[in-house]
């Protein structure tokens, strides 16, 4: 051990057998039998006292707190939650080596290592276990070699001089040879594509996206930087332009996770997007693309089809409106030319995808097809350069969706808005140094289209996404080569919605459902397997659930002639809450959290008396964590029984008697004194601190948050075990320091601490979420394992 490894906290290899020995006598509990350390490091050079182990299962944090060491940290990480990883070599100059991951929930896992390890088995062994299942992505099927004829040049005898010459495309085999050499790639492995820019490189293997990145005047420092498929959210070709920029560039979106940045000038997370320029000429920009298309959207295997696209025959007559063409509004065009100009002039779409809706603004072009959402940016002055943007957003990455109708006589285009899978939120810079920080905008995690009121039906929009994105046959998407009937794509008769909000009302606070289904119906709103079960009207709005989303209804505007139809799919709600009303509260509260990063949450106040929430937060657990699928309608649309009076009261004064509840009795109270649980969820862990109760059932964790001097406001918050990516436990320290418990979800951290005196409980829930994440964690909807063999690792 070294000074500077010391004090710069530099992590030592250790023998894994032996730490593991240790392990198993001091903390019994934290490793599962069939559990082992593989890899051990200890900090400060070895003579620190915090470890960092990669077990068979899991990456372990054991981080010891405050002056005694007594309070001990253990955070766990499961491999299937880590979307990224690198291992970064020491330079001429450097005392360490770096190791990072990127885990979903938890966020970035950064170890520095001793310059003396050998990093690249670490690299390999987290290779085997991260990619295993889904981390390679779909299967690529296209020819994406570059040309025959292209060499390697320059000496060969180290891995990094294939990527210090002067061409951009590299030669496949040639780059998986010395990278398996090398130990970067795993046996089975396979180079698809690769290119070189400058002393770096970017490869696409048939398991990730890999970026070599050489650093220093020496170029002994190389991080390699590997991203699982999955990951990727969206992707983008940007085509050269004219003399001045002649190369073409190739972005792709993702979520990495990351510590939240609000610096101005720089985006909150600083891994969601990855740009690389192609010199021009030297690789096929639409090759990469076909390429990255069948490794996200599914491959390629059907031959080019004739089918024109659902609006054909649709005539454009243009805008015809000065003010619509300067807003950039979009109108319809025909989906059968934009197919044939897609499939043939450029070939951008896969043979067996096909544009359905396609639509037109001044320059740019939006095309809705079988897989994805198409954006079509034509750049440079009117549009008229040679430099043209296409962004791909699979069907999957859009997560929520709602339309708007236009308002006054003054307001003449309408507009659609989608929600994204990725944070690609922005912090601009403020134009002035004395003006406040300038609010946040979302770039690509929130997108708003414009419409041209008069050449779009927005209800046709609403009807074709409601196709695309409410899944079926086990939560998956509609299948691309279903396509979505002519029927559902002619325009609604003049004036639907205001007929609607007509009809409903502007004073009742629930509605009749049965009348609100038909109604709905009648007008295409809803799809033909779909149906209300709750509907309630707040002010002028209004507010729906069906079997297969929550549908809202915003009235805007003074004159209320603007309104906004949102749809939320179920299957995209991570996280959901009630609440009861108070003492003082006369309104009980709904909060619901989706998949996004850009006002994700819907909050609706509901009158008292006039809803039972607990039937409420019954039929959106059925959808999410229960059995069913969505295909089939309700047998009755209010398919719970309302909780019978009392049974709240009664259920609050059992929970004031201690700390520690027995399960089996709560299973029993929770499915009846309030109807909590489902049928076949149970309580299999339940610790209480203070007036919280704490909660892991069988299929999510829920906390129970007495709010209020009266406490007769009570908020009942449910996270599905899906969605739990990471734990970890604190032990009791000195003095009135308790245990404490933390989960990590996609986007919040749950945090329970409990009494003093608890150590045996704070164990209980490690071996609990242990057994839950590691041995057989529930996969999130829409989820796919594509089996990969590493048997032979």
């Amino acid at each position: 051990m070294g000074l500077v490894d010391y004090f710069g906290d530099n992590a030592a290899q250790i023998d894994a057998k032996e730490y593991e020995g240790n392990v198993r006598e001091s903390d019994p509990r934290l490793l599962q039998q069939d559990e082992h350390l593989v890899f051990a490091f200890k900090g400060r050079g070895g003579s620190g006292r915090d470890h960092y182990m990669l077990t068979t299962k899991r990456v372990l944090i054991r981080d010891k707190k405050g002056m005694t060491g007594k309070r001990i940290y253990y955070s766990s990480v499961p491999y299937k939650s880590i979307r990224a990883f690198s291992i970064e070599t020491a330079g001429s100059v450097d005392d360490d080596q770096e190791l990072k991951m990127y885990a979903r929930g938890y966020g970035k896992v950064s170890i520095d290592l001793v310059k003396s390890i050998d990093v690249m088995p670490i690299y390999r062994f987290l290779s085997s276990m991260v990619f295993q299942g889904k981390g390679a992505g779909e299967e690529a099927t296209g020819a994406f070699v570059h040309d025959a004829n292209a060499t390697m040049s320059g000496n060969t005898s180290g891995l990094l001089d294939i990527f210090g010459s002067n061409y951009a495309q590299i030669d496949n085999q040639e780059v998986e040879s010395r990278l398996k050499s090398n130990r970067v790639l795993l046996e089975d492995e396979k180079v698809e594509l690769a290119f070189k820019c400058g002393r770096d490189s970017f490869i696409l293997t048939s398991f990730r996206i890999l970026k070599v990145d050489v650093q220093g005047v020496s170029g002994k420092k190389v991080e390699y930087f590997s991203i699982v498929w999955p990951a990727i959210k969206g992707y983008s070709i940007e085509t050269a332009g004219n003399i001045i920029d002649r190369d073409s560039e190739l972005t792709l979106f993702f979520n990495l996770p990351d510590t939240p940045s609000s610096m101005e000038g720089f985006p909150r997370n600083s891994r969601t997007r990855m740009k690389i320029d192609f010199r021009d000429g030297q690789a096929d920009l639409f090759a990469v693309q076909r390429y990255i298309s069948d490794k996200l959207l599914g491959p390629d295997t059907v031959a080019s089809s004739q089918y024109s696209g659902m609006m054909s025959g649709h005539h454009d007559t243009g805008s015809g409106s000065l003010l619509a063409w300067m807003g950039d509004d979009n109108r319809m065009i025909d989906a059968s030319d934009a197919n044939r100009q897609f499939h043939s002039d450029v070939p951008l779409l896969q043979h067996c995808e096909n544009v359905e809706l396609a639509f037109r603004g001044r320059r740019d072009m939006l095309l809705f097809t079988t897989k994805r959402v198409i954006f079509v940016d034509m750049q440079g002055f009117m549009g008229m350069g040679k430099k043209v943007e296409y962004t791909s957003v699979p069907w999957k990455t859009v997560t929520a969706f709602s339309v708007r109708s236009a308002g006054s006589w003054v307001d003449k285009d309408s507009e659609l808005c989608l929600w994204l899978d990725f944070d690609d939120v922005f912090n601009p810079s403020r134009d002035d140094e004395d003006d406040p920080p300038p609010p946040p905008i979302p770039r690509k995690s929130w997108l708003e289209l414009d419409f041209q009121k008069d050449k779009v039906d927005i209800l046709v929009i609403h009807r074709y996404l409601s196709e695309r994105l409410m899944r079926i046959n086990g939560h998956e998407l509609k299948p691309f080569t279903s396509t979505v009937s002519p029927d559902l794509l002619v325009p609604s008769p003049p004036g639907t919605g205001e007929k609607i909000l007509d009809w409903i009302g502007d004073n009742a606070v629930a509605i009749d459902t049965e009348a609100v289904d038909e109604k709905f119906h009648e007008a295409g709103i809803l799809q033909h397997n779909e149906h209300l079960a709750f509907a309630f009207k707040t002010g002028r709005d209004s507010l729906y659930f069906t079997n297969k989303r929550l549908f809202v209804i915003d009235v805007q505007g003074f004159t209320g002639k603007r309104k906004e139809y949102m749809s939320v799919p179920f299957d995209v709600i991570q996280s959901w809450s009630v609440e009861s009303a108070g003492s003082f509260d006369r309104d009980m509260e709904l909060r619901l959290w989706f998949k996004g990063f850009w006002n994700n949450k819907v909050k609706q106040d509901l009158r008292k008396g006039k809803a039972d929430i607990f039937a409420i937060q019954s039929h959106i657990a059925h959808f999410i964590i229960g059995g069913a699928d969505g295909r089939a309608a309700l047998q009755n649309a209010q398919a719970y029984e309302p909780s019978p009076p009392g049974a709240v009261s009664s259920f609050l004064g059992f929970l004031n008697d201690a700390h520690m509840k027995d399960p089996v009795e709560l299973t029993s109270t929770l499915r009846s004194s309030p109807a909590l649980l489902q049928d076949d969820e149970s309580i299999e862990a339940a610790f209480k601190c203070g007036r919280d109760l704490f909660l892991v059932s069988s299929k999510r964790v829920i906390v129970i948050d007495k709010k209020g001097i009266t406490g007769k406001s009570v908020e009942y918050k449910s996270y599905p075990l899906m969605y739990n990516k990471a734990f970890s436990i604190e032990t009791e320290g000195h003095l009135l320091n308790g245990s404490e418990v933390k989960i990590y979800t996609h986007d919040e951290r749950i945090k329970q601490e409990l009494a003093k005196g608890q150590k045996d409980n704070v164990w209980a829930i490690h071996e609990i979420l242990s057994e839950k994440m590691l041995n057989d964690p529930v996969m999130e909807i829409g989820e796919v394992e594509i089996e990969i063999d590493l048997s032979g690792e």
